[in-house]
């Protein structure tokens, strides 16, 4: 997959506006995932992120709540974002807690005016981080688009 080399290569486009990952695979973890979004907070200039992280095999590695914390730390970071659309469909391993950093993190993002996630499948996001993240994006004053995929898991 090659997550750590992009990592590694990601600061050298300092100057980049718009940044689109998309990575499907059961093969990478939280490490992995904290290095790309620990190395996306070196874009000052991003205005528009796309970051999705799709998940297929259920019983192989899991991201969870420690990469919800770094992406929260990078959205502190990247506070000129005017369009976010983050995936995470069906990680087992993020919870509420999860969700609760996002949500500090999207509060944080004054120029935010579009909002995606797609936090389908996560078995352990309930009541409780969808109301966290539901009173960060009453904050956001300046938001017109929101797109919010919470679907169940079904087996």
């Amino acid at each position: 997959i090659g997550l750590t080399s992009l990592s590694r290569f990601l600061p050298t486009l300092a100057r980049i506006q718009e940044l689109s990952i998309h990575v499907s695979s059961d093969e990478y973890s939280d490490s992995t995932c904290c290095q790309v979004a620990e190395a996306i907070t070196c874009l000052s200039s991003l205005t528009h992120l796309q970051l999705h992280f799709q998940k297929y095999i259920e019983y192989r590695n899991n991201i969870t709540d420690r990469t919800m914390e770094s992406i929260c730390m990078m959205l502190c970071s990247l506070i000129q974002l005017s369009y976010l659309d983050l995936g995470f469909n069906g990680w087992t391993g993020i919870t509420d807690s999860g969700v609760l950093n996002i949500s500090h993190g999207l509060s944080q993002l004054t120029y935010l005016i579009s909002f995606q996630i797609d936090l389908g499948w996560c078995k352990g996001v309930g009541d409780v981080g969808v109301s966290n993240m539901m009173d960060a994006i009453q904050s956001l004053q300046n938001l017109s688009r929101l797109h919010l995929n919470l679907s169940e898991y079904n087996e």
